[in-house]
């Protein structure tokens, strides 16, 4: 019934363009100064109230978001049928985030919660940096009660992303929904996330990757994080080791793909940046829609690397048209 059943956490992503001199008074006022370019800062409520009256105004866009949505979405964009758990709440922001997913075609049925909906703001400045400032909010809510046993049993692949291991309850879900899949014999892929998710919890995700996971996403200080090494092509071995086929981006320097003994390097594209929001997102999307429809792992590789270029040609998590895949059109976003 469904290509890949995604598991993260739902999120409504403001991207805003801002000048170097607007984006140090945005960390100065919201982060007291402690955070820098490039960083992610989690605030609560408050805080993300007086974030978003300071520059709702200026987003260029807003999109659903959450690492594991933007790649449903990148399936569904690429013809794919994805469905996704994840937790918004009963708002304006939670009610934009269920239209969108199911607008393009992911199928996203999860009850909203009372607690408002997360937000991700994602600052862009020129050189396409991307500096966030999120608030988790009703994603943390997410439950095992949220994952729907017999849509996993019903689709090709599963994908969770690392994030959810930071919160009790995301991270009981996040295992109900791997142990599912393993019980019934469906592929499961993990994202990394982030290398701070990797350090924090290092042992869980030794052990969880050992148990469950059949492909690793992850970019090269997250694998070296994994590994407690200095020297991609060990942690790569390592990762193997575990029982786990590898698809690591390397940003300008392409990717590699090591699987089932053979290992690929993918050369990248040429392209100017714009933004680099959701690359390794629309990465992970191409892989997995390149695994459940024919490609080989060289080939799910290749277009992966195809969109993931792509979309840092953009402002945005996603691209607005989907590049087109032999055999069909290339899907829209309700955007």
């Amino acid at each position: 019934m469904y290509d890949v059943y995604g598991v993260g956490n739902a999120l409504v992503d403001l991207v805003v363009p801002v000048r170097d001199d607007l984006l140090r008074d945005l960390l100065a006022t919201h982060a007291g100064g402690k955070a820098t370019k490039g960083s992610m800062t989690l605030m609560d409520q408050v805080g993300q109230q007086r974030l978003l009256a300071d520059v709702e105004s200026l987003a260029e866009r807003t999109v659903a978001g959450g690492s594991g949505a933007n790649s449903m979405f990148g399936i569904a964009q690429l013809g794919g049928r994805p469905r996704y758990a994840g937790k918004v709440g009963n708002d304006r922001f939670g009610n934009f985030f269920a239209q969108e997913m199911n607008g393009v075609g992911v199928h996203f049925d999860v009850p909203a919660h009372a607690a408002s909906t997360g937000t991700c703001t994602v600052l862009v400045t020129p050189d396409g940096e991307r500096t966030m400032f999120t608030h988790l909010g009703s994603s943390m809510e997410l439950a095992p009660g949220d994952i729907d046993a017999s849509a996993i049993r019903s689709s090709q692949w599963l994908y969770v992303e690392g994030y959810l291991w930071d919160s009790p309850g995301t991270r009981a879900a996040s295992l109900k929904a791997m142990e599912t899949a393993k019980t019934h014999g469906v592929k499961v892929s993990y994202s990394f996330s982030d290398s701070f998710c990797v350090r924090r919890a290092l042992a869980d995700f030794r052990e969880f990757t050992r148990a469950y996971v059949d492909l690793v996403f992850c970019n090269e200080e997250e694998a070296l994080a994994f590994s407690s090494t200095d020297r991609i092509d060990e942690a790569i071995r390592d990762i193997e080791g575990l029982g786990a086929a590898v698809a690591l981006t390397r940003g300008s320097r392409g990717s590699i793909i090591s699987a089932d003994g053979k290992c690929y390097e993918i050369t990248p594209l040429a392209v100017s940046v714009v933004d680099t929001t959701g690359a390794g997102d629309c990465y992970a999307a191409g892989v997995l829609y390149g695994l459940t429809h024919g490609y080989g792992w060289e080939d799910a590789g290749r277009l992966a690397s195809r969109i993931a270029a792509q979309v840092v040609t953009v402002s945005g998590p996603r691209l607005p048209v989907m590049p087109a895949v032999p055999g069909q059109a290339p899907a829209r976003s309700p955007a």
